[in-house]
This record gives C-alpha cells, sequence and structure tokens, in this order.
C-alpha cells in the first residue's frame, strides 16, 4: 500500500502529540514516588530516628522497592463486596487525581485552559466521587463511614476555597493559572496583599487532601484506614498514588496562585509548600471532627467573607 507524505506527517506528528501527552503523566508517577521518600526521610529527622536507608544509596530505590512489593501481593475483593465498583474505584481516583496535572501552568501556547480555575473546582470536586465509590462498594461499616467523612470534609472546605480563588480573579482579571502566574512575574506576588486568603488557603487544601491534623478519614481507634481498608495490594497502591499526586497538585496550585512568576520560582515554592504537607504531618495532633466543621463554618467562611468583601472594594476603586 502506497502512502503518502501528508499521510506519513499527519502519522509522526500524531505519534510526537502522545508521547508529549504522556511524559508529564510518567513524570507525576515518578514524582509520587520520591515524594514518598521525602517525606519518609522528614518525618525521620523530626522523629530522630533512620529513615529508608537500605535500599540502593541512601534508600533513594526505597519507592520502586515499595510499589513492587504492593504490586506483587494479591487484591483481595471482599466475599460481600460489590466487585465492579470495588475494582474500579481505585482507578477512577488516580484518573481524576491526574486529569488535574492538565492545568499545570505550563508557558507554551499549546496548552492553554481560558477557564482554568473554575476546571480545577471542577475537578477536586469530582474527586469525591472515587472515595465514595470505595466506600459503598466494601460493603463495610469502616470503609462506609471513612467515605462519608471525606466527603463532608471536602465539600465543606471546598467553599472558602471557592472565595479564595474569587478573591485571586479579581486581583488578576483571568480565570487562567498561565496569566495569573505571569501576573507575578516582578516583585509582586498576591500573597502581600492576600496574605489572610493564603493562610485560610493552606487550611483547605489540608482538609482537601485529607492530611494531618485533619485525616479523619482514618482513625485507630474507630475507622483503622477509613474508605480504603478493605484494599490490598494494587488497588491500595493505585488510591496511595492518587492521595500523593493530588497533594503534589495543590503544592503547585498554591504556589502559581500566590508567588508565580517563572519556571524556577514555581518549583521552589511547590517544593516548600510539599515539604510544609509533611512538617504539618509531623507537628500537629489529630483535631476532633466536630471541631473541623465547627472551624470551616464559623471561622474560615467568616474570614473569606470579609477577605472577599475587602477585596471587591479595593478592586473597584
Amino acid at each position: 500500500m502506497n502512502c503518502s507524505p501528508e499521510f506519513l506527517t499527519t502519522g509522526a506528528v500524531d505519534s510526537v502529540s502522545v508521547v508529549v501527552s504522556v511524559i508529564p503523566f510518567v513524570g507525576v508517577l515518578l514524582a509520587v514516588g520520591f515524594y514518598t521518600l521525602l517525606e519518609r526521610k522528614i518525618l525521620g529527622i523530626i522523629m530522630i530516628r533512620k529513615g529508608p536507608s537500605k535500599v540502593s544509596y541512601m534508600g533513594i530505590l526505597q519507592p520502586f522497592s515499595d510499589a513492587g512489593k504492593l504490586l506483587c501481593k494479591e487484591f483481595i475483593v471482599p466475599t460481600r463486596a460489590n466487585v465492579g465498583p470495588f475494582i474500579w474505584a481505585p482507578a477512577l481516583m488516580l484518573t481524576i487525581s491526574l486529569l488535574g496535572w492538565v492545568l499545570y501552568p505550563y508557558k507554551s501556547a499549546e496548552v492553554y485552559y481560558v477557564f482554568g480555575m473554575i476546571l480545577f473546582m471542577v475537578i477536586t470536586s469530582v474527586s469525591v466521587y472515587g472515595v465514595m465509590l470505595s466506600g459503598w462498594a466494601s460493603n463495610s461499616k469502616y470503609s462506609l463511614l471513612g467515605a462519608v467523612r471525606a466527603m463532608a470534609q471536602s465539600i465543606s472546605y471546598e467553599i472558602p476555597m471557592s472565595f479564595i480563588f474569587f478573591c485571586v480573579v479579581l486581583c488578576a482579571g483571568v480565570f487562567t493559572f498561565q496569566e495569573i502566574s505571569a501576573y507575578q512575574q516582578g516583585a509582586f506576588f498576591f500573597l502581600f496583599p492576600l496574605c489572610g486568603a493564603m493562610v485560610v488557603w493552606l487550611v483547605c487544601i489540608l482538609a482537601e487532601t485529607n492530611r494531618a491534623p485533619f485525616d479523619f478519614v482514618e482513625g485507630e481507634s474507630e475507622l483503622v484506614s477509613g474508605y480504603n481498608v478493605e484494599y490490598s495490594g494494587g488497588g491500595f497502591a493505585v488510591m496511595f498514588i492518587a492521595e500523593y499526586s493530588s497533594i503534589l497538585l495543590s503544592s503547585v496550585m498554591s504556589s502559581a496562585l500566590f508567588f508565580g512568576g517563572n519556571e524556577v520560582l514555581l518549583g521552589l515554592f511547590m517544593m516548600a509548600f510539599s515539604t510544609f504537607f509533611v512538617v504539618t504531618r509531623a507537628s500537629l495532633p489529630r483535631l476532633r471532627y466536630d471541631k473541623l466543621m465547627s472551624l470551616c463554618w464559623t471561622v474560615l467562611m467568616c474570614v473569606m467573607l470579609m477577605v472577599s468583601a475587602c477585596v471587591a472594594v479595593l478592586v473597584s476603586l
């Protein structure tokens, strides 16, 4: 069969575009592995003990060892579980988590979302469906209670988060992460006029990603591991990857919203935010669940309403 030059060129371009589209997601998966290594190293330093140090030099290959161990374990499906949703729930969680990375503020014009901030809110809202599906499909009271806690916590803290986006959009005048990041190229950062909003943002991303001191989806005394208590092997590994991918994505978006600038600054502040997650986990004890909900509805909501009103008045002047 004879192929025209146009067909060959189109096929080459399509293959290149596919490779370029896949590479960032592979990079995210590698970053998740090494972020778990960083977390265990920092926790070891703070708790004055040894972290991973046996696998290769300084334990650098420990994430690959952990991944291989989990993937080689048997994936057990409980007898009374809803088999289809039980198997697909981890894949749904990972897909939604990786989908958020298409919003990374690339400098190229080929990847550009005009309403990227709204799409980010949609993705974070939809992420609760994977948790809900896994908790319900396990047919376990522990899993179901952990999923209900995660959903209530996530839905509640998305409201003050939406007010933070509102403030940033008012200041920048755009919805795209690229332009918001480019707006802060000089010495001006949104951190300065929105310092109160940034404090609320840090609390919200901890609650959205179910991290300490807001990791109420799990509890040693009542829920053990929460919505993923019935998962083992590859299913647990995929959920683990999805959670840490969301943490890194939150760190990137935090850097783009409040600091921006060039790629170097974005990467440095992303590392600072991701380290903040680890240090917070090692420093603060778990709170009570009712205190968490009270903090959202009685404190953070009032703070963000006042900040939003002040920003709206200042922008209109």
